[in-house]
């Protein structure tokens, strides 16, 4: 695990050239303790760096090392993809998780083992509505994006209309987890909604779907499922009888606290399943410490 860190931060010092004009005047004033100097991106980005503001220029250099062409402007991403300008507002919740859909190898490389093309994709955990925007522009047939957070939801569909999707792709303000019911969701959190999430005495009331409700009120038999709940993939999964399950072809799934039942629970619904080892993740908006120190990875499972 220390190896694994170690690895990281290698890795954010080699973004760090890759991303910036001033690479190197910026890794000696770090390390030399200067309190405040600038950081000019190669797309002509600038940003004064300081000592409280480190992981917002480290979220920086994640964001241009793997989208070097990428526009900030307020809240809102701009870049192109496949052709296509995209623009998101993101609002207050910060960049990341577009550049996670839109910039990660792995959601490059996933779709050689799960093609969403022609299928009915439901995105479960639809965040800024960024995954089920990528779906559509890889020839998904319909996507289902169901998002629990309401700030998330609002900006998520949003940003499916003004990104021209709003015939195909259906934003559902709705959490989905193990049993049915309603959960109370504080809409000012800036907190990823997850597994380490403590929900408030009072708040907006949000509905819980579980898979099988899905599957049954869409006519979903030969879907296409993604999940990412920040923890809560382990109770989705593992509440879903294998029949649910298999009305599934493909399901792409980030983990978050291991993978080795997860793995097991797809085999023995007849899955051929690999996954990805886990990696040090780092989301600013994070705000707990559980959070903070997660190791996620993915997991691919094709229907035999």
């Amino acid at each position: 695990m220390v190896m694994n860190k170690v690895f990281y931060k290698v890795k954010f010092v080699f973004n760090i050239i890759k991303s910036t004009k001033n690479w190197a005047s910026i890794v000696f004033n770090r390390f030399s303790g200067k309190t405040e100097f600038k950081a000019k991106f190669r797309n002509g980005f600038e940003f004064k760096i300081n000592k409280e503001n480190w992981p917002e220029f480290m979220g920086f250099v994640h964001l241009f090392s793997l989208l070097p062409n990428a526009k900030l402007k307020n809240n809102s991403l701009n870049f192109f993809y496949k052709s296509k300008n995209l623009e998101f507002d993101f609002g207050e919740y910060g960049f990341g998780t577009i550049v996670e859909v839109f910039g990660l190898d792995e959601y490059k490389k996933f779709f050689k083992i799960l093609n969403p093309k022609d299928k009915v994709v439901v995105d479960v955990g639809a965040t800024l509505g960024d995954s089920s925007i990528y779906f559509m522009l890889n020839g998904a047939k319909k996507v289902y994006a169901f998002e629990a957070l309401p700030g998330y939801a609002r900006l998520a569909e949003k940003n499916i209309i003004e990104n021209g999707f709003k015939d195909s792709c259906e934003l559902i303000p709705m959490a989905v987890g193990g049993v049915s019911g309603e959960i109370n969701i504080n809409s000012e959190t800036k907190d990823m909604f997850g597994a380490n999430y403590t929900p408030p005495l009072s708040g907006d009331r949000v509905q819980v779907m579980t898979l099988k409700q899905i599957v049954e009120k869409f006519n979903i038999e030969d879907g296409y499922l993604k999940i990412d709940a920040e923890g809560y993939e382990y109770e989705i999964i593992q509440n879903t009888s294998r029949e649910v399950l298999r009305k599934f072809s493909d399901v792409f799934l980030e983990y978050h606290y291991g993978y080795e039942d997860l793995v097991q629970y797809f085999k023995r619904a007849n899955f051929e399943v690999s996954y990805t080892k886990p990696r040090y993740h780092f989301m600013p908006q994070y705000k707990n410490a559980a959070s903070k120190t997660m190791f996620v990875g993915y997991i691919f499972a094709k229907r035999k």
